[in-house]
């Protein structure tokens, strides 16, 4: 079972195409995966190089929480990578116990043995998507409750 607003839900998806005059298109598959959990640490920004030249990416790490069939509280730790524009985002929005969802197309996991001998495992995302899912404290804090209209909510 898991607590409200911390999950991860991954949804695959099968995409087909209609055959086309002179041949089929190729059949793929796409994958994406919601992590949402409260933010552990704030993001780390740093510039790195890549074949594409120097981005900037923002790295912090996220609980998941779940609760297993014997009642136990469990937490699984992702670090979210954010790359280029949705780093600068990160870097001005997010905070260490904000809730936050990203999503991503693929999960990096890893395994080692730590200096003590013990095993270690992590899962890293590069996040596509970053959605900040409460209020930052300055807005609560500050009490401006700006009154919007519809229209203004609706971005399209």
């Amino acid at each position: 079972m898991l607590l409200a607003g911390q999950q991860i839900s991954i949804g695959l998806i099968k995409q087909m195409s209609a055959k086309r005059a002179g041949g089929f298109n190729t059949m793929g598959t796409i994958i994406s995966i919601n992590i949402t959990g409260f933010v552990g640490s704030d993001p780390q920004v740093r510039t790195v190089q890549t074949n594409n030249g120097d981005k900037q990416v923002a790295s912090f790490s996220v609980a998941v929480n779940r609760t297993n069939g014997g009642g136990q509280k469990q937490t699984l730790w992702v670090r979210v990578n954010c790359w280029g524009n949705l780093a600068k985002v990160a870097e001005q929005y997010v905070k260490r116990g904000s809730l936050i969802q990203a999503t991503t197309e693929w999960l990096r996991p890893s395994a080692w043995v730590d200096q003590s001998g013990s095993p270690q495992a992590s899962i890293d995302i590069d996040a596509n998507r970053l959605i900040l899912l409460d209020r930052t404290d300055k807005d609560q804090d500050n009490g401006d409750s700006e009154q919007t209209s519809e229209e203004e909510q609706i971005p399209f």
